[in-house]
């Protein structure tokens, strides 16, 4: 049976929404010792170029791929198209193909271009390697296929998968009418995809414009990445500078605004010329518009922001946040979104900020949902009651004889990944309570995970030092466990760290090893 191509394998999955299956992926295996990264995020990233991942003299690599190019549209030998495979395997499209494409533009000489295209076209449509897909639908950028229905048809479904759309939207660029394209794909893809759509999409229609202002922003990666670019195409100072605006309106500002305040990936309100204004404009709109708890989290976004800036009208803004943060319902809103278990996340923080304590209220939501709420457990750990309620509880849900599976080097769990993320946070609170959570520490000391495994160590580092004693006075049971699994470790620093702990020492572990 002849194996499927990429885009027959997109095709398959598209949704009657007319997007990509969010569960749809080429490859869908997970090296559980190795960095994992979403579709996209390699490009995106800027992976190849910022770290030099596969990208060793690009130009001797690139020259090799336009020479086997020519040879094959001379011979139809396909072995050339399985050695520019196996470069581009090595190297990857993003590294190389600017440069390729550089130089057929230079040099075409004696090229039938005609076959040129038809490669091109057969290379992404057809094949089954994600970075010759890549190099056809970037050969295709060398024409102008506006009025070519069929290619645009191709570059289009391919661009609905992340790995793709950055691609498929310079491509297109390249073409007549190609924004009309970017902008049908930019509707349709999130994450990395949607980001690369969007930074390359033209406001050139009032349509447009207002769906970067409304919709472009949100994404499935980091807001951030869009925030100016929104602001900017969007026009946002503009719908700003209105006398009022409607719901909707200030829902999509006050992401873009929040976005634009984290510039933590990318430039954002550093760089935005209206900086002050909009704040001081959006703040204005936000004494009618804020009604949520997720309101209010962006409102002490701002107000976090402008405690560290210098910019003139700071008090004034300051001073619109005061007005906004001290209404005391908030304390009440906060307790209600927490009942209706709705944007917890936002309940929790904004609590938080504001000075309100909602611990009574927090317990029931993790009991209800212990692993999805995990990561509340430390704020309990300070009241032994409660601190043992929630060891009780989370040995009671956590599979804990199939997460104690041996030693590994893993960075990441290959599976229960949940259920070990649940772990980490627990084990470092049970530094507080010695001879507390033994099954859970055990279970981390036996997981294959090199991150749990550091954690239980912090946690038996904290006993020894609230003891003053080594574990082997504390648990000599445990102390016989810690040395076989000292004996079988696979990594350096944490044999070192269990070492440590065997002499009767304190050693916090590397959190860091296995994030």
């Amino acid at each position: 049976m002849e194996k499927q191509s990429i885009y027959e394998m997109i095709k398959d999955n598209i949704g009657e929404d007319g997007k990509l299956s969010k569960d749809f992926a080429l490859n869908d295996s997970y090296a559980p010792n190795a960095l994992n990264f979403a579709p996209g995020a390699l490009d995106g990233c800027g992976v190849y170029g910022h770290y030099n991942v596969g990208a060793n003299n690009p130009d001797g690599a690139a020259a090799n791929i336009v020479r086997l190019v020519k040879e094959y549209l001379e011979t139809d030998d396909n072995s050339l198209i399985e050695e520019v495979g196996v470069i581009l395997a090595e190297h990857h499209a993003l590294s190389v193909v600017d440069i390729v494409l550089n130089s057929i533009r230079d040099d075409h000489e004696g090229m039938d271009l005609q076959k040129l295209i038809e490669f091109a076209f057969d290379l992404a449509k057809t094949s089954w390697d994600v970075e010759l897909v890549k190099l056809g639908i970037s050969f295709l950028g060398l024409f102008d296929f506006g009025d070519y229905e069929n290619i645009k048809n191709v570059v289009a479904i391919l661009a609905l998968y992340d790995e793709f759309t950055l691609f498929s939207v310079v491509a297109a660029s390249k073409w007549s009418d190609g924004n009309g394209l970017i902008f049908w794909i930019a509707q349709r893809v999130d994450a990395w995809g949607k980001i690369h759509a969007v930074e390359r999409l033209e406001p050139e229609t009032e349509t447009i414009r207002e769906w970067i202002l409304k919709e472009g922003c949100t994404n499935g990666v980091m807001d951030a990445y869009l925030g100016l670019t929104c602001a900017v195409k969007g026009d946002l100072i503009s719908a700003l500078r209105q006398d009022s605006i409607d719901d909707e309106l200030f829902e999509s500002i006050a992401v873009i605004i929040d976005a634009l305040l984290d510039e933590g990936p990318v430039e954002g309100i550093s760089e935005y010329e209206h900086a002050e204004e909009a704040l001081a404009l959006f703040l204005q709109h936000a004494e009618k518009h804020t009604v949520s708890v997720k309101h209010l989290w962006h409102i002490l976004n701002v107000m976090t922001f402008i405690e560290d800036s210098e910019i003139a009208n700071r008090e004034d803004i300051m001073t619109h946040c005061s007005v906004i943060t001290s209404n005391p319902i908030w304390k009440e809103r906060i307790l209600a979104t927490i009942d209706e278990c709705d944007d917890v996340f936002y309940a929790v923080n904004t609590a938080s900020r504001i000075s309100f304590d909602i611990t009574d209220k927090l317990l029931p939501i993790i009991k209800q949902k212990p692993l999805e709420n995990s990561h509340y457990v430390n704020r309990f750990f300070d009241n032994p009651s409660a601190a043992a309620e929630l060891i009780a509880l989370y040995e009671s849900v956590l599979p804990l004889d199939e997460m104690a599976s041996g030693m590994g080097d893993y960075l990441f769990s290959d599976r229960l990944r949940i259920e070990y993320s649940c772990l980490d946070y627990i084990l470092p609170c049970l530094a507080a309570y010695p001879l507390q959570g033994l099954k859970l520490l055990k279970t981390g000391l036996s997981s294959p995970v090199v991150r749990t495994r550091n954690m239980a160590c912090r946690a038996l580092s904290g006993w020894v030092k609230l003891q003053g004693k080594p574990i082997a006075d504390i648990s000599p049971e445990l102390f016989t466990e810690i040395e076989k699994i000292h004996d079988i470790e696979v990594n350096e620093q944490t044999k070192e760290t269990l070492r440590k702990l065997i002499n009767g020492e304190t050693a916090d572990a590397d959190e860091s090893v296995g994030e």
